[in-house]
């Protein structure tokens, strides 16, 4: 009898083993992805700020009126050297604004009065050097650069303008280790970071 006793325990603890183990496997490779994941969110959001840091300071990767030189003759055309770009409110904006988005694959694109941009992806290549120190995986491709002018400076400042630079990346994915059935083959990695208005350099 008490043999049969202890057979029975065993079982049940061999029974209660089997309906835990999978739980707390599901558990631990669960925490593992997630924990994974952040990690390489936290990893993005360093490497765009050391790109927006390094963009800030390199020649814009989008080339035309305002941001180069040699195409910049006409920019301050008509307008009194000297006063501000952007006066008190209620009196009218001088300078041209604009916004440029500019991504590896689509080349740039515009809004604003000056609008005349073309992509140079050879200057993509100190910010992407920037960023691969902490994501050495990082392409070309997963990267897209916003110049905005800001209301800083005066008519006919030498190009470039002040503008607030912005790097995000784009067509980032993390790929689960161990719970791709089921959160998905992919999950997406977004980051953005801007630095606000110092020159530009130009060579």
């Amino acid at each position: 009898m008490p043999s049969d006793i202890a057979s029975n325990q065993e079982g049940a603890a061999l029974l209660e083993a089997a309906l835990v183990l999978p739980v707390l496997l599901l558990l631990v490779f669960g925490l593992t992805d997630v924990s994974l994941y952040f990690w390489t969110k936290s990893l993005a959001l360093k490497a765009v700020q050391l790109g927006a840091r390094r963009a800030i300071l390199s020649d814009a990767v989008a080339v035309g009126p305002g941001l180069d030189p040699a195409e910049s003759a006409t920019y301050w055309y008509g307008l009194p050297p000297g006063a501000r770009c952007f006066p008190p409110p209620g009196q009218r904006t001088l300078c041209p604004t604009f916004q440029v988005r500019c991504d590896f694959e689509a080349g740039c694109h515009c809004t604003g009065d000056a609008c005349r941009f073309r992509f140079v992806a050879r200057r993509l290549g100190p910010i992407l050097s920037a960023m691969q120190a902490v994501m050495p995986d990082l392409r070309p491709e997963n990267l897209q650069i916003t110049y905005t002018t800001n209301g800083f400076g005066y008519v006919a400042r030498p190009v470039p303008v002040q503008v607030d630079v912005r790097v995000s990346l784009v067509g980032l994915h993390y790929k689960p280790l161990f719970l791709g059935e089921l959160w998905g083959d992919t999950l997406p990695i977004t980051a953005s970071a801007g630095v606000p208005g110092e020159d530009l350099l130009t060579r």
